[in-house]
């Protein structure tokens, strides 16, 4: 029976482990840089995320009634559920503020994706202006991802501060459309729309070559050059310089059309993929932390990425050895002692309360499973080659 609606996934087995080995390694990390853990409410309501919602997102929300007649949607989005925590429960003199979480997060989807949940671990700075804050979100964001094993994983950066000073000689509605062709990626559309526009010579030069200027940090100068003046670049050139500093260079790259939720994002923003040529696995930037209808406001910088594809963005890693405890001839609390000592050692283990020693032996072997321990006679058989050695101690557990 399948009671998983179109959508949504139950995921279990290997995945399942993998995405809780990934939960737990970030988690751990960004606990690390003092970030603290923070558990938002599944549900939001409505008004107040269509309030507060990027425009552009503001059609993906999922809406329900809450049992008390609320208009509510499931949680669209987690720096939001944030922002209002801290507004309800700290005041600006408490900043900066730092929050990390794995939560759920749901939206109708874009194609050719059809899922409408994924979850996401990620963190949100707020409160602490200057390229600081930027540089060091990278930073966490890098170093859990080398914990993780995906030593190769890329961050492609951007500014969306650069867009209202390269279109402001623009009329507002070509100034507009441009920026929507950039940040649904349909550069043709976007060459073609400037190309027929009014815009000066000048301006369908610099901005017709604004979707093609990407590379490493090298096209920072080429770039300033192309413009007339770094000035622009200059937060760019100070997190590059700074991740490069710090080990990282070879692992960023600048994209200087890359554009996200303008009017929500402030100003440097980035993806970050599984490899150079690697799945995305989530984003984040700078953004300007404001609530409608309250005096909440200031800058922050966070992230999110998709657990599920930082466990399939892993390489496969060699299980720990899984041991098989028969206790059908043993008492229960000798039994969960000697586990006990093998969850200390952090020895992934299971438990056959079988009667039958040989039948717990072969559901040993089908579970894969290295060892099966026989703890009242004080030995246990490597699986399969029946190999038998003492396990001295167990006695000690009667």
């Amino acid at each position: 029976m399948n009671i998983t609606p179109r959508g949504c996934r139950s995921i279990g087995g290997e995945l399942a482990l993998g995405m809780e080995e990934c939960r737990a390694t970030a988690m751990s990390m960004f606990t690390s840089y003092g970030y603290n853990p923070f558990n938002p409410s599944e549900l939001q309501l409505l008004e107040g995320m269509m309030k507060n919602l990027h425009r552009r997102r503001r059609g993906r929300v999922i809406a329900l009634n809450s049992p008390f007649g609320e208009p509510c949607c499931l949680r669209a989005d987690l720096t939001l559920s944030v922002l209002s925590y801290m507004a309800l429960h700290h005041a600006q003199e408490d900043f900066p503020l730092r929050l990390c979480y794995s939560e759920r997060v749901f939206a109708t989807p874009r194609p050719p994706r059809d899922n409408i949940e994924d979850t996401q671990v990620g963190v949100e700075l707020l409160g602490w202006e200057g390229i600081g804050s930027d540089v060091e979100v990278l930073a966490v964001l890098l170093r859990a991802l080398d914990s993780l094993g995906l030593t190769e994983s890329v961050v492609v950066l951007g500014d969306v501060s650069l867009f209202p000073a390269l279109f402001a000689d623009l009329p507002e509605g070509l100034a507009e459309k441009l920026i929507e062709l950039l940040e649904d990626g349909a550069y043709y559309e976007y060459g073609e729309a400037l190309a027929s526009s009014e815009a000066s010579e000048r301006c369908k030069k610099i901005l017709g070559e604004l979707p093609w200027l990407k590379g490493t940090h090298e096209i920072l100068s080429r770039a300033g050059r192309f413009f007339g003046s770094s000035a622009l670049l200059r937060p760019l050139h100070e997190i590059t310089a700074s991740l490069a500093a710090l080990g990282y260079g070879d692992r960023v790259r600048v994209d200087l059309g890359f554009i996200r939720d303008l009017g929500y994002y402030t100003g440097p923003v980035f993806n970050v993929y599984s490899s150079g040529r690697g799945h995305l696995l989530g984003g984040g930037g700078r953004y300007a932390a404001s609530l409608a209808d309250t005096r909440f406001s200031c800058q922050a910088v966070g992230f999110g990425v998709s657990l599920r594809e930082l466990a399939l963005s892993r390489e496969a890693r060699q299980p720990s050895p899984r041991v098989m405890i028969w206790a059908g001839h043993t008492s229960p609390d000798r039994a969960l002692a000697y586990a006990a000592s093998l969850a200390a050692a952090k020895s992934p283990f299971e438990i056959s309360w079988n009667a039958d020693d040989s039948e717990s032996k072969d559901c040993a072997i089908k579970r894969g499973c290295a060892w099966w321990v026989n703890i009242e006679g004080d030995y246990a058989l490597e699986l399969p080659s029946g190999r038998r050695a003492a396990i001295p101690g167990t006695g000690g557990a009667r």
